[in-house]
């Protein structure tokens, strides 16, 4: 036998053995490879849950869309770039917009389905559908985006939807998500995702080589699970009048860079409506283009700032409600006592002015608060700087001022600022100021009249001036309601078990903090007499106007108050920045949004009250 048969022979029988191998060995493993290869999971999303407003009007619905999908590993090689170039050029973009597309999306997620472009239209949907069998890889497949039946009504509140994040990629990982959903981000989308998500099912499908479905077809399927349905406790109709009022005020005034509002219900804390102004349009975070979030992040108008929430600003003159609170609490001021109150006053060596220098005689404390008296509740601010304690610090937080309200909106809420002598001590400069680092007579001034360093939010004053209308509770504002089916029936009640807590007022001193708080809105001196002295008897409003300092320019102008004064139902806080004097401002503004809930005609409301 030649060299050259017996090398054949060897051959030959290599092959054979290799032959015996992959048939009777590997038989079953290859065999597991290609059923692996003609069998294809596809998971079917589910919508996420729609949210309303407390009657069942429709705030975010899910929109069904095609997307357009790519499937990477049927686009492997030279043939899968020529398909993705083809396909880029076809729909008008440069040649190899999809393969940087696909490549960028395999880093992160190798496996899975890459989306090439959002809700397609019925060219491209045809397009597609009419050359499938040119575009191996390539589908369209069905997705839900976010609707939003109202536009930008209550966009703060309900928040946005986005993809997750990367740095909380592993968080939602053990949460049993597989990182390519679309989740809340902010607002009641986040802080209620656990029942607005839905469960994506799946369908196990037989492929040929190009992944189109043949043979037995549907294999398997496990159906999604649509998100539950959120009913919030906002009322629409009041949530458009304070939107409205605060979009009318800041264009109105000519100067103001924004407003925030909040309407609660006194005895249960019920958000009845919450919105800052500028606002935004929610769906520009899941569907608009990188450009429009970009002009949303960084507009210096600040859009995204919910300022019911987390603007933080000098509670000027409805802070002196809770001083009176504190005077009668504490024992600084006496039922029926009269103080005089000039135009200023000298306290320390130093002249402490009233507003506008008004010298209103020698009054109490239910007239000091209707004719916002600066000089009277000087006085009370020196009581309490001589008194041991803290007495204006402890019932400004016994009042839910100084720390979170505990709205459902955890992610984006301020604190505010009740200062104290470890406020002073944190902040000032021992070098160069060290009498600033002790607690001077003029903090106590300051803080008497809601100025100085004290802080609030309108969320903050809302639930204060509640606890004055309802008799001293202080409750838990509350935007989730219940989470409930199809047919409208409660599954979930998210309101019950909200926290509660007392003030620790007596209801003989609260009285008297609410009369004055009627007179200011009523009374012949009231400083927004002028805005609710003409309501019907059954609407009478009593509450407070502010005009806060602003070192930055133009004061910012309050209102807070609750209707009916006498068995109140709605509470009203609205701040407009750089809005002026708060009676000309947001009084306005706040009765207006009364109106809409109670039901008067907003014509009823006057203009032109005081200054103050």
């Amino acid at each position: 036998m030649t060299s050259f048969a017996t090398v054949v022979l060897v051959l030959l029988g290599v092959l054979a053995a290799r032959l015996w191998f992959l048939q009777i060995i590997g038989g079953g493993e290859y065999q597991e490879r290609a059923e692996a290869n003609r069998m294809r999971t596809i998971i079917t999303e589910a919508p996420r849950g729609a949210i309303t407003d407390r009657h069942g009007a429709p705030l975010v619905t899910s929109r069904e869309v095609l997307n357009l999908v790519a499937e990477p590993q049927l686009l492997t090689g030279a043939h899968g770039e020529a398909v993705l170039r083809r396909l880029s050029v076809a729909l008008g973009h440069r040649p190899g917009y999809f393969t940087a597309k696909v490549r960028k999306s395999q880093k992160a997620r190798p496996f899975e389905p890459v989306v090439l472009e959002e809700e397609t239209g019925p060219a491209l949907q045809a397009y597609v559908e009419e050359r499938r069998m040119q575009l191996p890889g390539i589908r369209l497949r069905t997705a839900y985006v976010r609707d939003y039946p109202q536009g930008s009504t209550a966009a703060h509140l309900v928040g946005y939807t986005g993809a997750i994040p990367v740095e909380s990629a592993g968080d939602y990982q053990e949460r049993g998500y597989l990182g390519n959903e679309t989740v809340g981000r902010a607002g009641v989308e986040a802080e209620y995702e656990q029942y607005l998500r839905g469960i994506d099912g799946y369908e196990q499908v037989e492929v040929d080589a190009r992944g189109e479905v043949v043979g037995r077809g549907v294999l398997a399927r496990t159906p999604p699970k649509p998100g539950e349905t959120l009913r919030l406790s906002i009322d629409l109709r009041v949530q458009i009048a304070l939107e409205a009022a605060l979009r009318e005020q800041v264009v109105w005034s000519g100067t103001s860079t924004g407003a925030g509002g909040v309407v609660l219900d006194p005895q249960t804390g019920a958000v009845l409506a919450l919105a800052s102004y500028p606002t935004f349009f929610p769906g520009t975070f899941e569907s608009g283009s990188s450009r429009d979030v970009e002009r949303l992040l960084t507009s210096p108008s600040r859009p995204l700032l919910d300022r019911a929430i987390a603007g933080e600003y000098p509670a000027a003159s409805t802070f002196k409600a809770i001083t009176a609170a504190a005077a009668l609490g504490s024992g600084l001021y006496t039922p029926g006592e009269m103080i005089d109150s000039p135009g200023s006053v000298v306290l320390y060596k130093t002249r402490f002015r009233g507003f506008n220098n008004l010298d209103h005689g020698t009054i109490d404390l239910t007239t000091a608060l209707e004719v916002s008296s600066d000089t009277f509740f000087y006085e009370i601010a020196d009581r309490s700087y001589r008194r041991q304690g803290w007495p204006l610090q402890d019932w400004s937080r016994r009042f839910g001022l100084g720390g979170p309200t505990g709205i459902d909106l955890t992610e984006g809420e301020s604190s505010g600022l009740v200062p104290d002598l470890a406020f002073k001590r944190r902040t000032c400069d021992r070098e160069t100021d060290p009498i600033n680092c002790s607690w001077r007579p003029g903090d106590s001034v300051n803080m008497s009249i809601g100025q100085g360093n004290v802080l609030v939010t309108p969320i903050q004053m809302a639930v204060a001036y509640a606890a004055i209308a309802n008799g001293g509770t202080l409750v838990t504002p509350t935007l989730g309601r219940a989470v409930v089916d199809g047919d409208g029936r409660v599954m979930r009640d998210l309101v019950s078990g909200r926290a509660t807590r007392s003030v620790g007022i007596t209801q003989n001193h609260l009285n008297l903090v609410r009369v004055g708080l009627r007179r200011a809105a009523n009374g012949t001196g009231g400083t927004a007499t002028p805005v609710f002295g003409a309501l019907p008897t059954a609407f009478r409003v009593a509450g407070k106007t502010g005009t806060a300092e602003n070192p930055s320019g133009i004061d910012h102008a309050w209102y807070v108050g609750y209707a009916p004064g006498d068995d109140p139902r709605i509470v009203v806080a609205i701040v407009i920045e750089r809005g002026g004097q708060g009676a000309n401002a947001a009084a306005p503004a706040a009765c207006q949004t009364i109106g809409a809930y109670l039901g008067f005609d907003p014509e009823r409301c006057g203009s032109g009250a005081k200054e103050n």
